[in-house]
């Protein structure tokens, strides 16, 4: 037993020293990489990111994650152009074709009423790339997008009057609405708002301009550090949002505080480096994924509570500026509130000390009937937004708790794992972790101690120290997996079951 302690603890503290290293470790992106390769190819070539994107094509024809549907039309039709600009050769002309049909089925998906749970910018992105792929001919039909297109207009007209500059939101996704390649809009990193879709696209404006010369090398340049970031080494093939180290540092340090670790005597060397350096980027405004964007509600509510737990000096006026109404935002101006940003501000409020009552009421009237939290716009597991909520309601509501708790133990699959799809290492990982958060406040129920017993043996007989699973739960514009994020998480999830073998203390 302690010889298996010991591999976990050595692995997570590896991780944790690593955390925000080269701006963080995240998977590469479809809709990210065929924009690049449309509007700033890389100087090697583009035969090999091509390659990447057809091997990226599923069997249905589309691209994406088939576990979310309609987080899939967004890099499919993305990957359409991008091959309609490169390739003649006939079987990549057949994916093309493929690709197309796929969309053809997609209607159904957007025949509802849009949900809280669109991925980022995609009422701009998603209509952009519709009107190009008509303007050369490529047969997409616009009109089982219209609600989507409508919103999109919204959105351009508070864009237009909010006028957003260099750092905001909106030029994350600034290739669907920007047409001034302004040097000023760059940021430090040298991107258009860690977007590597929205900075390709502002090279290809910029052209061969003289006197965006210095901006144009800057660009090019942060294009391709973020390839790296990938770990893949095709150059072209880049993630959707980058850097993102300070995401990485935040929610790694928050998820070791959910399982109750963070205060291990056995990690307090690897964690002090992280939180002295957090400590010294917060601002009175927050904390955002990394420095040159603007501080956002989830990671400054959870960066309050690692500060609050170690002993730093903080207090709640950075995360109630994310405020708004019965919720918590990500950034102001949002269209789709979260319940998992809310859900983490409400558990933050309640470890200071703070009233968090009026922000209930909307966690709870998102619970669905058979006792889930549906997925959010920044992860896609029901697991993941149910553990969160749970922890936020604490011991408070024993009724919905008893639900969500009930509709856990219902998904546990026959070999022990929780997943949509086949068991991941991750959500089942989500789901033990939101099973001992109920444990912990002291409620038994019926199988739970049982559920639990199987959960973490398919996951200590899943574990890989050194092979991290594909699964990606995480949103932005696509799915995606930070990947030590996730890895802590389940390492996380897997030392909770070594209570015995675990001494708590106080490392502030």
């Amino acid at each position: 037993m302690d010889y298996e302690l010991d591999i976990l603890l050595t692995d997570l503290r590896h991780t944790i020293t690593q955390l925000g290293k080269d701006g963080g470790l995240i998977t590469p992106a479809v809709y990210d990489t065929a924009q690049v390769l449309r509007w700033a190819p890389p100087t090697e070539g583009v035969w090999p990111a091509i390659s990447w994107l057809l091997a990226q094509q599923h069997d249905d024809g589309g691209w994406g994650d088939p576990a979310t549907p309609r987080t899939r039309d967004l890099p499919t039709l993305a990957a359409i152009l991008a091959l309609h600009t490169y390739c003649t050769r006939r079987q990549e002309q057949e994916a093309l074709r493929r690709g197309l049909t796929f969309l053809s089925r997609q209607a159904s998906y957007w025949q509802n009423t849009l949900s809280d749970d669109l991925t980022a910018g995609i009422e701009l992105l998603l209509p952009m790339l519709i009107q190009q792929a008509q303007q050369q001919g490529l047969d997409v039909d616009p009109s089982p997008y219209q609600a989507l297109i409508e919103l999109g207009e919204r959105r351009r007209q508070l864009i237009q009057k909010l006028r957003p500059g260099r750092g905001t939101t909106a030029l994350h996704s600034w290739e669907a609405w920007g047409n001034e390649p302004d040097p000023a809009l760059l940021d430090a990193d040298g991107s258009i708002g860690s977007s590597l879709a929205a900075t390709a696209y502002w090279l290809h404006l910029a052209g061969t301009d003289p006197t965006t010369l210095q901006a144009r090398e800057s660009a090019r340049n942060y294009i391709q550090r973020a390839s790296q970031a990938t770990g893949l080494a095709i150059p072209g093939v880049v993630p959707s949002c980058w850097p993102c180290h300070r995401f990485e540092q935040v929610f790694a340090l928050h998820t070791l505080y959910l399982g109750g670790l963070l205060t291990l005597p056995q990690l307090a060397d690897s964690v002090k480096p992280q939180l002295d350096e957090l400590e010294r980027i917060f601002t009175s405004t927050g904390i955002s994924h990394n420095d040159c964007f603007a501080p956002d509600g989830d990671d400054t509510a959870a960066a309050i509570a690692i500060f609050h737990t170690m002993g730093y000096p903080i207090d709640c006026t950075a995360l109630m500026h994310f405020a708004a109404g019965d919720h918590f935002c990500a950034w102001h101006h949002e269209l789709q509130p979260s319940v998992s940003v809310t859900a983490h501000a409400i558990d933050t409020l309640r470890l200071m000390g703070q009233d968090f009552s009026p922000y209930l009421a909307f966690l709870l009237r998102n619970q669905l009937s058979d006792g889930r939290w549906p997925g959010d716009k920044w992860n896609r597991s029901w697991l993941y937004t149910t553990w969160r909520v749970l922890v936020a309601l604490g011991d408070a509501y024993p009724q919905q708790t008893e639900q969500a708790i009930n509709i856990i133990l219902a998904y546990q699959q026959n070999d022990g794992g929780w997943g949509i799809g086949a068991s991941s290492s991750e959500e089942t990982a989500y789901a033990l972790l939101a099973l001992r958060n109920v444990v912990g406040n002291g409620k038994a129920y019926d199988n739970i101690n049982a559920s639990i017993a199987r959960g973490e043996r398919w996951l200590q007989y899943h574990y890989r120290p050194l092979v991290h699973e594909p699964v990606a739960c995480w949103l932005t514009k696509e799915t995606f997996r930070p990947k030590r994020i996730a890895h802590i998480i389940e390492l996380t999830a897997l030392l909770s079951s070594y209570p015995a073998g675990l001494k708590q203390g106080n490392c502030s």
